[in-house]
């Protein structure tokens, strides 16, 4: 199949391009920098393309739709432009392709101690999103309303992570400092996450589904949920080579830094290190035969290859670009 590909520059882009280059698929892969990666080049055509001017794509399969700004202090304008508008133009300039996917987010919940349904978003109080999650959430209602593609499917993920990862790996690295772990509050809450390849399968679950006439929405995580605080040790313990000693930081400061946005804090991330946040996937399971295999202890050891491959642990803290294709 020809597969279009936005936001291929970016960590998830990424991955998806060599794993549906790898798979013998012809991939088209798009990105704002007038210059692709070296190294994609070794695996799809890619386009210099700013989704949020005019946007122009050659006909495909299937488009899947990867680029966004994901930035929880981002401006609402900013963010409308890139995720609402920008996926609007994707999704038009692609109206020949059966099949879109669209990569929504959990950030269109809030967290709740019941499971995150698929019907819950919208369904709660908004106000209360993040700038990014309304976004995204605009995203799908603009698809609901406006996709002239035989299938669209939206699909939200949690905290994707592998190989290439420049966000969520470093936010969790940032945690540590010579050999501490900063722990907010006693981090024992449940969360779901995403591994890329998983990602890939509920993807891959989408294709040949053009008979599935309009647009449908789907969770997709790995098939556990997990406690944070023992990922946490276990990365460091991988990555380290060793546990680390911990020192607890309390949720009653960070609330405080949230409140007048100091030190990147925002009351989104506070709330992920005190509250659960787990996604029901059964709807996917069901009617897409999803099955992730993926875990996040299974695939540790390859993040812990990689990670020293590219320099080790301060790198990844940088969240640099670049990471996504190193």
């Amino acid at each position: 199949m020809r597969i279009i590909i936005t936001g291929a520059t970016g960590s998830l882009g990424a991955w998806l391009t060599r794993y549906f280059s790898q798979k013998g698929h012809e991939v088209i892969a798009s990105g704002r920098s007038k210059e692709a990666p070296r190294a994609l080049l070794d695996y799809a055509t890619y386009l210099p393309i700013d989704i949020t001017k005019t946007v122009d794509f050659p006909d495909a399969d299937v488009c899947i739709h990867t680029a966004a700004l994901s930035d929880d202090k981002g401006r609402p304008e900013d963010l409308y432009l890139a995720n609402v508008t920008g996926t609007k133009k994707v999704a038009e300039a692609t109206a020949n392709c059966p099949l879109f996917v669209h990569i929504s987010s959990s950030s269109v919940y809030l967290p709740d101690d019941n499971l995150l349904t698929e019907d819950m978003a919208g369904h709660q109080d908004n106000a209360l999103l993040s700038p990014y999650g309304r976004s995204k959430l605009q995203s799908e209602e603009m698809l609901l309303e406006t996709s002239r593609h035989d299938a669209c499917f939206v699909l939200r993920p949690r905290a994707l992570y592998g190989v290439g990862d420049k966000v969520i790996l470093p936010r969790m690295l940032k945690l540590t400092n010579k050999d501490i772990l900063n722990r907010p509050g006693k981090m024992k809450v449940r969360a779901s996450m995403t591994h890329y390849s998983n990602l890939a399968h509920a993807i891959e679950c989408c294709f040949g589904q053009s008979v599935k006439k309009g647009t449908h929405i789907y969770n997709v995580s790995d098939s556990e949920a997990y406690l944070l605080i023992e990922i946490m040790r276990a990365l460091c313990t991988q990555l380290y080579g060793k546990p680390l000693k911990e020192r607890q930081i309390p949720i009653a400061l960070l609330k405080i830094l949230a409140l007048f946005k100091i030190g990147g804090i925002t009351p989104l991330l506070v709330r992920s290190f005190t509250k659960d946040m787990v996604l029901d996937i059964s709807k996917i399971q069901q009617e897409l035969s999803y099955a992730p295999t993926a875990t996040y202890y299974s695939t540790l050891p390859e993040m812990g290859e990689w990670v020293e491959k590219i320099g080790g642990v301060e790198v990844i803290k940088t969240g640099e670009k670049s990471l996504a294709w190193e």
